[in-house]
This record gives C-alpha cells, sequence and structure tokens, in this order.
C-alpha cells in the first residue's frame, strides 16, 4: 500500500512517521516460521499450522561457532 499525502489528514503528528515509514513497518501481517502463511503480527499461535509464534533470541549460527574453533586449532597446530 503506498501512501499519497493526500491519504494524510489534518490533525496528524507532523513529527510522527514519514509516509515511506508507514510503507515499510505500517503492515499489521507476518509470516509464520513454520507453514509461511501470512498470521497478524500480534498472534501467539499461527491460525493454519497451530505452531506457537515464539520470537527466538538471536544467538551465534553454528558457522559462526566452528570458524572460531578452526581458528583456534590453526593457531594451537601453529604455536606447536
Amino acid at each position: 500500500m503506498q501512501w499519497q499525502d493526500s491519504d494524510i489528514g489534518e490533525g496528524l503528528d507532523p513529527d510522527g512517521p514519514s509516509a515511506e515509514d508507514l510503507d515499510r513497518f505500517g503492515d499489521e501481517f507476518r509470516t509464520c516460521p513454520n507453514c509461511g502463511r501470512q498470521i497478524y503480527d500480534q498472534a501467539d499461535i499461527c491460525p493454519h499450522c497451530r505452531e506457537a509464534i515464539i520470537d527466538k533470541p538471536a544467538g551465534a549460527k553454528w558457522w559462526v561457532i566452528l570458524v572460531v574453533v578452526i581458528v583456534l586449532i590453526f593457531f594451537a597446530f601453529a604455536i606447536l
């Protein structure tokens, strides 16, 4: 949905979000990580696949840990 200047009525806060921000962040849907269908962004359970929607904390990816281990092994053999 593209916002036009004519869509912005009088009485709105001029310091509020821009039309570009509304286009970028104004969607009330997100994608279910299990089935990939569109669901409301406030949903706790996907109505399609019944999977609980849990925001997982960002952690180190397995490949980052693998690279660190390989570098440590390389330095251990380089010192010996």
